[in-house]
This record gives C-alpha cells, structure tokens and sequence, in this order.
C-alpha cells in the first residue's frame, strides 16, 4: 500500500464486493434448507411427502433410497459449507473495508493537518514548507517560529506515516485470510468435514479481538448474517468473551466517590470506624445472615479496588422485582426486536441472523440482602434477537440473552448505617477509602444466558422461566439506612 494509493482509493467496490458474498451465502443456506426440509425429511420419513400422500404411497425405502439419500444429504452439506465459506470472504472483506477506511480517513486528518501550517503534500507523502521571505531569514522570532512549525509538523508527518503502515497491514492480513479461502473446495465427499473446517474459516477471517471495549465495537459492526454464523461456529466461546452485553449503552460510575484512594494517612478515628466497620460482619452485626451484603463489604474493607463479580442469577432469584423488569424489558420491545430480526433475515435471502438488541436502566434492589449489597444500580437486558429459516422456510425468531449488572460500591452522602447502637455516617466509612483501610471498587457481573422464542403474537410469548433463589428475605429495602 503507498501513500497516493490509499489517499484517493475508492472503497466501494469493496463494500459492493462484500454484499455480494453476503449474498451468495444467504441464498446457499436458503437453499440448503430447502434440500433438508422439502427432499430429505420426507425421504427419510421425517416429514410427510404430499405427493406420497396423494398416491398413499409408503416411505421409500432400499438400497436406492438409502444412497440417495446419502448423496442428498452431502449435497446439503456442501451448500452449508459454501454458506460458512462465502460468510468467511465477507468477513474477511468487510474487516479490510473498516481497516482501510480507518487509515484513509487518518490520513486525510493528518494532510488536511500538515496544510493547515501552510506545508504542502506531494504525492508520495513529501511535506515541505515554503521558504521563509528575505526579511525573516536573519530574524530570531521568525526562525524560532519556523522551528516550531516544522516540529509540530512532524507529528502529522508520523501520523501519515502510521495511517499508511495500518493500511499496509490490514492489505496483507485481508490477502492471507483471502488466500486460505476456497469456496469452490467445500465437497464433503471428498473433503470429510468441510462443514467445520468452512466454520473455522469464518472464525479466523472474522478477527475477534480481545480488548472489551474492541469487541463491543466488532460485534456491532458485524454483517447480521456473519454474527450469525460466527455464533453457531464458535457460540460458546463468544458469550464467554462477552457478545451478548449491550453494544451502545455503556455504564459508567455515577459520581467520583470518596475520591482519591488513600489521599491522607489514617487517624485514631479512623482505625475505630474500620473496627465499628468489621463488627457489620460478626456476632448480631447487620450484615450477618446477608451472603451478598457481608461479601461485599468484606471485600470493601481487604482494600484491593479490583472488580468484583454479582451473582446475578441468583439476585434474579431473590429480587422479583428485578426479574419483573427484566420480564416487562422483553415484553415491551417484543415486536420492534422481532421486526428488526425479520428485516435482517428478508435482506440476507432467507439466512440466519442475529442482531444485538439492549433495553438498560436504573434502579434499586429490592430485598434486604441486595440493598445492602448493592443499593441502587444499572442493569441491562441484552443479547441478539435472532431469526433462522424453520422446518417450512418461514422464519423462527428469539432472543438469546443475560442480564447484567454495574454498580460502584461506595457510600452515599447524607446517610447513615447504625452499627452496635451507634450510627456510622457513610461519610466516615468513605473516610476509610480516604485513608487506604478500604477501598471502593465496581461491582459486575451477568445471568446465565437464556433464549426466549419471539412468536408473531404477543398472546403466544412464553414466560420467562424464574431463576434459582438464593437467600430471599421478603423485606423490601434497608430501613435502618436512613437520610439524615
């Protein structure tokens, strides 16, 4: 890649050359169905033949039926295969395409930069600035200016430089992903396992990345059709890496907290509300008999910082309120999820596709246990809605789904706990982050993954299943915390 090359490249076609994959994949798997719905289950008696029917013949059966259905069958598969191939070469194209005009439009930023200083840009990436006029070159305050201009030009000089180095790479990376693909070479006649080995093409052109923040912005970017099939090939490990959170919404703590950790050193006062602190955890203290409250604290007071995990089934279990709104959260964005899904799925030619769907708020836990543990916070229901071509090619649409949760645990001004008989205001137990005697760090965590069919009636939504209990108490929120 040089520097004029990717400085007037039109990447259209490229786009153009990606739909065009995408297509070929959507009308192979279509077509792939078709062959399995309407010739082999009703050659293997799975599904009533209607000309069968009408002749009240029996099942075929012999030799004969057992090799046709056997070459039937390969050819299914290899219309599969090709699906996930042709999956693969838009993967592939799509991540050149978002690479490429990455760097284009670094490029032009850093050019448009270099011009603004009055340099200009040949083409083939040369910066110069003009000549200083005769009456500057003997002044000092000129030089000095001049000087400093072609330092910070530097800078755009070097972005120019790495924008075309990107390019450079994302052309080799697309070239060797392309290279490894070959459509026409998925007959699993005589390549035994082309179906798997077409997946792992697509997992590898797909580039997953790791960074949480990276993969967020990946998965929304995907082609619906390639989200798809990247969660049939590789499903398992991508919910662990965690595909199924929201893709726009994005939490962040509400406020700064106590501030700095250990911004002063501790006190005699201090050590006694880290003493009053512990007594929550013991004997008759109000955290005893509240798994997730003493937890919590417990881990507030060893002072560390790092995140620690909720576990969100089982405060979906405890908090009804919560599984309520996760329910009422489904419920209410039933048909617009639905209707995104079956656009997705007419565009693609009648393939599978999923598309991430989110619904967040804020609100306060329900039960003793989770109020002390976590008081008010942020959930979300998210995942993707999904839509794949059922037994009649007419689409079946769900949601593959968790919920999750973000808080910052850290102590409200204004309120107060009582502790022994004696109130401790939040203010000194943020007087302990303060000192370094414990620490406020960010609670997270996500519910198991769940799927819900999507029917076209909202009569026919199945009700979501209750999650595991855990420790429900039944008190509605903490009435010994109390404004002040």
């Amino acid at each position: 890649m040089t520097f004029d090359r990717l400085r007037h490249a039109a990447l259209g076609p490229l786009d153009r050359t990606g739909d065009t994959w995408n297509g070929l994949a959507g009308h192979a798997e279509q077509i792939a169905g078709q062959v399995r719905s309407g010739v082999l289950r009703p050659l293997t008696g799975a599904a009533p033949s209607p000309l069968a029917a009408a002749a009240g013949a029996r099942a075929w059966s012999g030799l004969a039926a057992d090799e046709a259905t056997r070459e039937i069958g390969l050819l299914a598969d290899e219309l599969t295969a090709f699906h996930y191939e042709a999956l693969a070469v838009t993967a592939a194209l799509r991540r050149a395409a978002s690479a490429f005009t990455r760097a284009q439009q670094d490029l032009q930023r850093a050019i448009g930069d270099a011009e603004a200083l009055g340099a200009t840009v040949g083409g083939d990436g040369t910066v110069t600035l003009p000549p200083l006029p005769p009456e500057d070159r003997n002044d000092p305050d000129a030089i000095a200016y001049r000087r400093r201009q072609w330092e910070e030009l530097q800078q755009h000089v070097e972005a120019m430089r790495k924008a075309v180095a990107a390019a450079t790479e994302a052309d080799a990376t697309a070239a060797a992903a392309l290279r490894t693909l070959d459509p026409a070479e998925v007959d699993p006649a005589t390549r035994p396992g082309a179906v798997a080995d077409a997946r792992g093409d697509l997992v590898r052109a797909a580039g997953m990345p790791t960074d949480p923040k990276a993969l967020r912005l990946w998965w929304g970017a995907l082609d619906p059709s390639v989200r798809a099939g990247l969660l049939a090939a590789d499903g398992e490990r991508l919910v662990a890496a965690g595909v199924l959170g929201p893709v726009d919404y994005e939490w962040h703590a509400p406020d700064a907290g106590a501030g700095d950790f250990a911004q002063r050193p501790p006190g005699p006062g201090d050590y006694a509300i880290g003493v009053a602190a512990q007594t929550l955890l013991v004997g008759g203290g109000t955290f005893v008999g509240y798994t997730d409250a003493a937890r919590h604290m417990e881990h507030f007071l060893a002072a560390s910082g790092e995140p620690l995990t909720v576990d969100v089934d089982r405060m979906l279990g405890d908090d009804q309120k919560l599984s309520g709104l996760v329910e009422q959260q489904i419920t209410a964005n039933r048909a617009a999820w639905r209707q995104t899904a079956l656009d997705a799925f007419a565009q693609s030619g009648g393939a599978p596709v999923a598309v991430p769907i989110e619904a967040a708020q804020q609100r306060t836990a329900d039960t003793r246990n989770w109020y002390l543990a976590i008081g008010s916070h942020a959930f979300a229901t998210s995942g993707v809605v999904t839509a794949r071509p059922g037994p009649d090619g007419k689409p079946q649409v769900s949601i593959h789904y968790q919920v999750h949760i973000w808080d910052r645990y850290n102590w409200d001004p204004g309120k107060s706990t009582p502790i022994a008989g004696t109130n401790i205001k939040d203010s000194d137990m943020a007087a302990l982050h303060q000192t370094g005697l414990a620490r406020e760090y960010d609670l997270i965590g996500r519910s198991t993954p769940r799927t819900v069919a999507l029917p076209e009636s909202s009569a026919d939504l199945p009700g979501v299943p209750d999650w595991p209990s855990g420790t429900r108490d039944g008190a509605r929120s903490d009435p010994s915390r109390e404004d002040r």
